[in-house]
């Protein structure tokens, strides 16, 4: 995922797997998904350093899926080049990674 088109793909195909239960994402994924979602709730733009500060948080041991963990080292990429992130395809990539952060972060766990 090098190019916001792969970026918005990979986000549209992993909410697409999330809404049809195809992807049942673990408490790493949320954990993560969350601690992006407070930084979304300011209303202030996310920033790759926000990204790479939640992945710090729980990437180490906590079993982030492979597919959510790709996929968020790429927006962070994405959005620290500042013109690709404010073009149009950039644009829509990072809003589409942020409907999958709402998605994941307002999802219950299926055991409650």
């Amino acid at each position: 995922m090098h190019v916001p088109e792969e970026i918005r793909a990979e986000a549209a195909a992993l909410i697409d797997h999330h809404a049809l239960g195809q992807w049942k994402p673990n408490d790493a994924d949320r954990r993560a998904a969350v601690a992006l979602f407070h930084f979304l709730e300011t209303g202030l733009p996310l920033t790759g350093e926000q990204i790479r500060s939640a992945l710090a948080r729980t990437e180490p041991a906590a079993g982030l899926s492979e597919r959510l963990r790709d996929l968020l080292r790429a927006t962070a990429e994405l959005l620290d080049d500042a013109a690709a992130a404010e073009a149009p395809a950039g644009r829509d990539a990072v809003d589409h990674v942020c409907l999958l952060l709402d998605a994941l972060a307002l999802s219950r766990l299926p055991d409650r």
